[in-house]
């Protein structure tokens, strides 16, 4: 594995070796803010590796019992091969991003304040495939052309089901069991919740400045 790992990296770079062109693509997103570098091979084929970031609050995720506010910390390295098809600006994408991202959250207004067996509870949702396919279409300047264009990427990844653990404070430390199922209970409806996002949607755009 580590011999194939290594050959693969020497074929990338011998790749990056051949470009006729390279290009600088800042962009903004759903996954955030980020930039994306780019090395054209023919007017058809090229290949791209960036990264997008964001961190933001989320506000009011409600169950039954509770209503949740936390923190979205979003980190997606990248890497892309684009296929021009007719030579022109439409393009097809396939590749790999890589899932460093997190959910937060804190239970903030319980809906029976004075039967709920816990004073708080948090929650913390991640995706332990680390390696989500991708697929986007999009436009953008033709590889052959240089200087100042545009870019757009529409698609989805496939980011596998989410992982989420749950720690909570107990009212009353004798009746930890009552805590415990509670606790169990409020995991699995934030769980289902998530179960539904294992497509996620992609839409990035940007200016490009190819050499």
């Amino acid at each position: 594995m580590q011999r194939l790992v290594i050959a693969s990296v020497l074929a990338g770079l011998s790749m990056v070796a051949q470009a006729d062109t390279f290009a600088v693509i800042p962009q903004v997103g759903l996954a955030g803010v980020g930039a994306t570098v780019q090395w054209g091979f023919t007017p058809y084929l090229a290949m791209s590796a960036g990264y997008t970031g964001l961190n933001y609050s989320i506000k009011d995720v409600k169950t039954d019992e509770a209503t949740y506010n936390g923190d979205l910390s979003l980190k997606n390295p990248q890497l892309f091969l684009n296929w021009a098809p007719f030579g022109g600006s439409f393009r097809l994408s396939a590749g790999v991003i890589g899932q460093q991202s997190q959910f937060d959250l804190t239970a903030s207004d319980f809906k029976d304040p004075s039967s709920a067996p816990v004073s708080s509870v948090d929650i913390e949702a991640n995706y332990p495939q680390s390696i989500a396919p991708a697929f986007t279409l999009g436009w953008e300047s033709d590889l052959s052309k240089t200087g100042l264009g545009y870019h757009l990427s529409l698609g989805a990844m496939y980011a596998g089901e989410p992982e989420v653990s749950s720690k909570a404070t107990c009212k009353n430390p004798g009746n930890q069991a009552a805590c415990d199922t509670y606790t169990a209970s409020e995991r699995k409806k934030v769980e289902d919740e998530l179960r539904s996002y294992q497509i996620l949607p992609i839409l990035q755009a940007g200016l490009i400045f190819r050499m």
